[in-house]
């Protein structure tokens, strides 16, 4: 369920970069730290998120949207519905 215990935790964990998968959680600190990472590893823990972690697109698309340095909606927004 989406707003189960269980989905907000492992939200908070792949937000948190602690997921324990390395390239996962490199990304997500990097994003935390620098406001920024590359378009490829935004794809790959956007993917993480949904396909593995099973946890609403939106919730990673907000995220991005708050911590992005170069956010624009039609960007952020486009690549998570696109691709995930």
């Amino acid at each position: 369920e989406a707003s189960s215990p269980q989905t907000r935790a492992l939200f908070a964990r792949w937000a948190a970069g602690r997921t324990g998968y390395p390239w996962v959680d490199a990304g997500m600190r990097q994003l935390a730290s620098e406001g920024w990472m590359p378009h490829l590893l935004r794809q790959m823990c956007a993917a993480f998120l949904v396909r593995d972690l099973r946890v609403p697109w939106r919730w990673g698309a907000e995220w991005f949207e708050r911590h992005l340095l170069d956010h624009t909606p039609d960007a952020n927004y486009g690549n998570w519905a696109y691709r995930i």
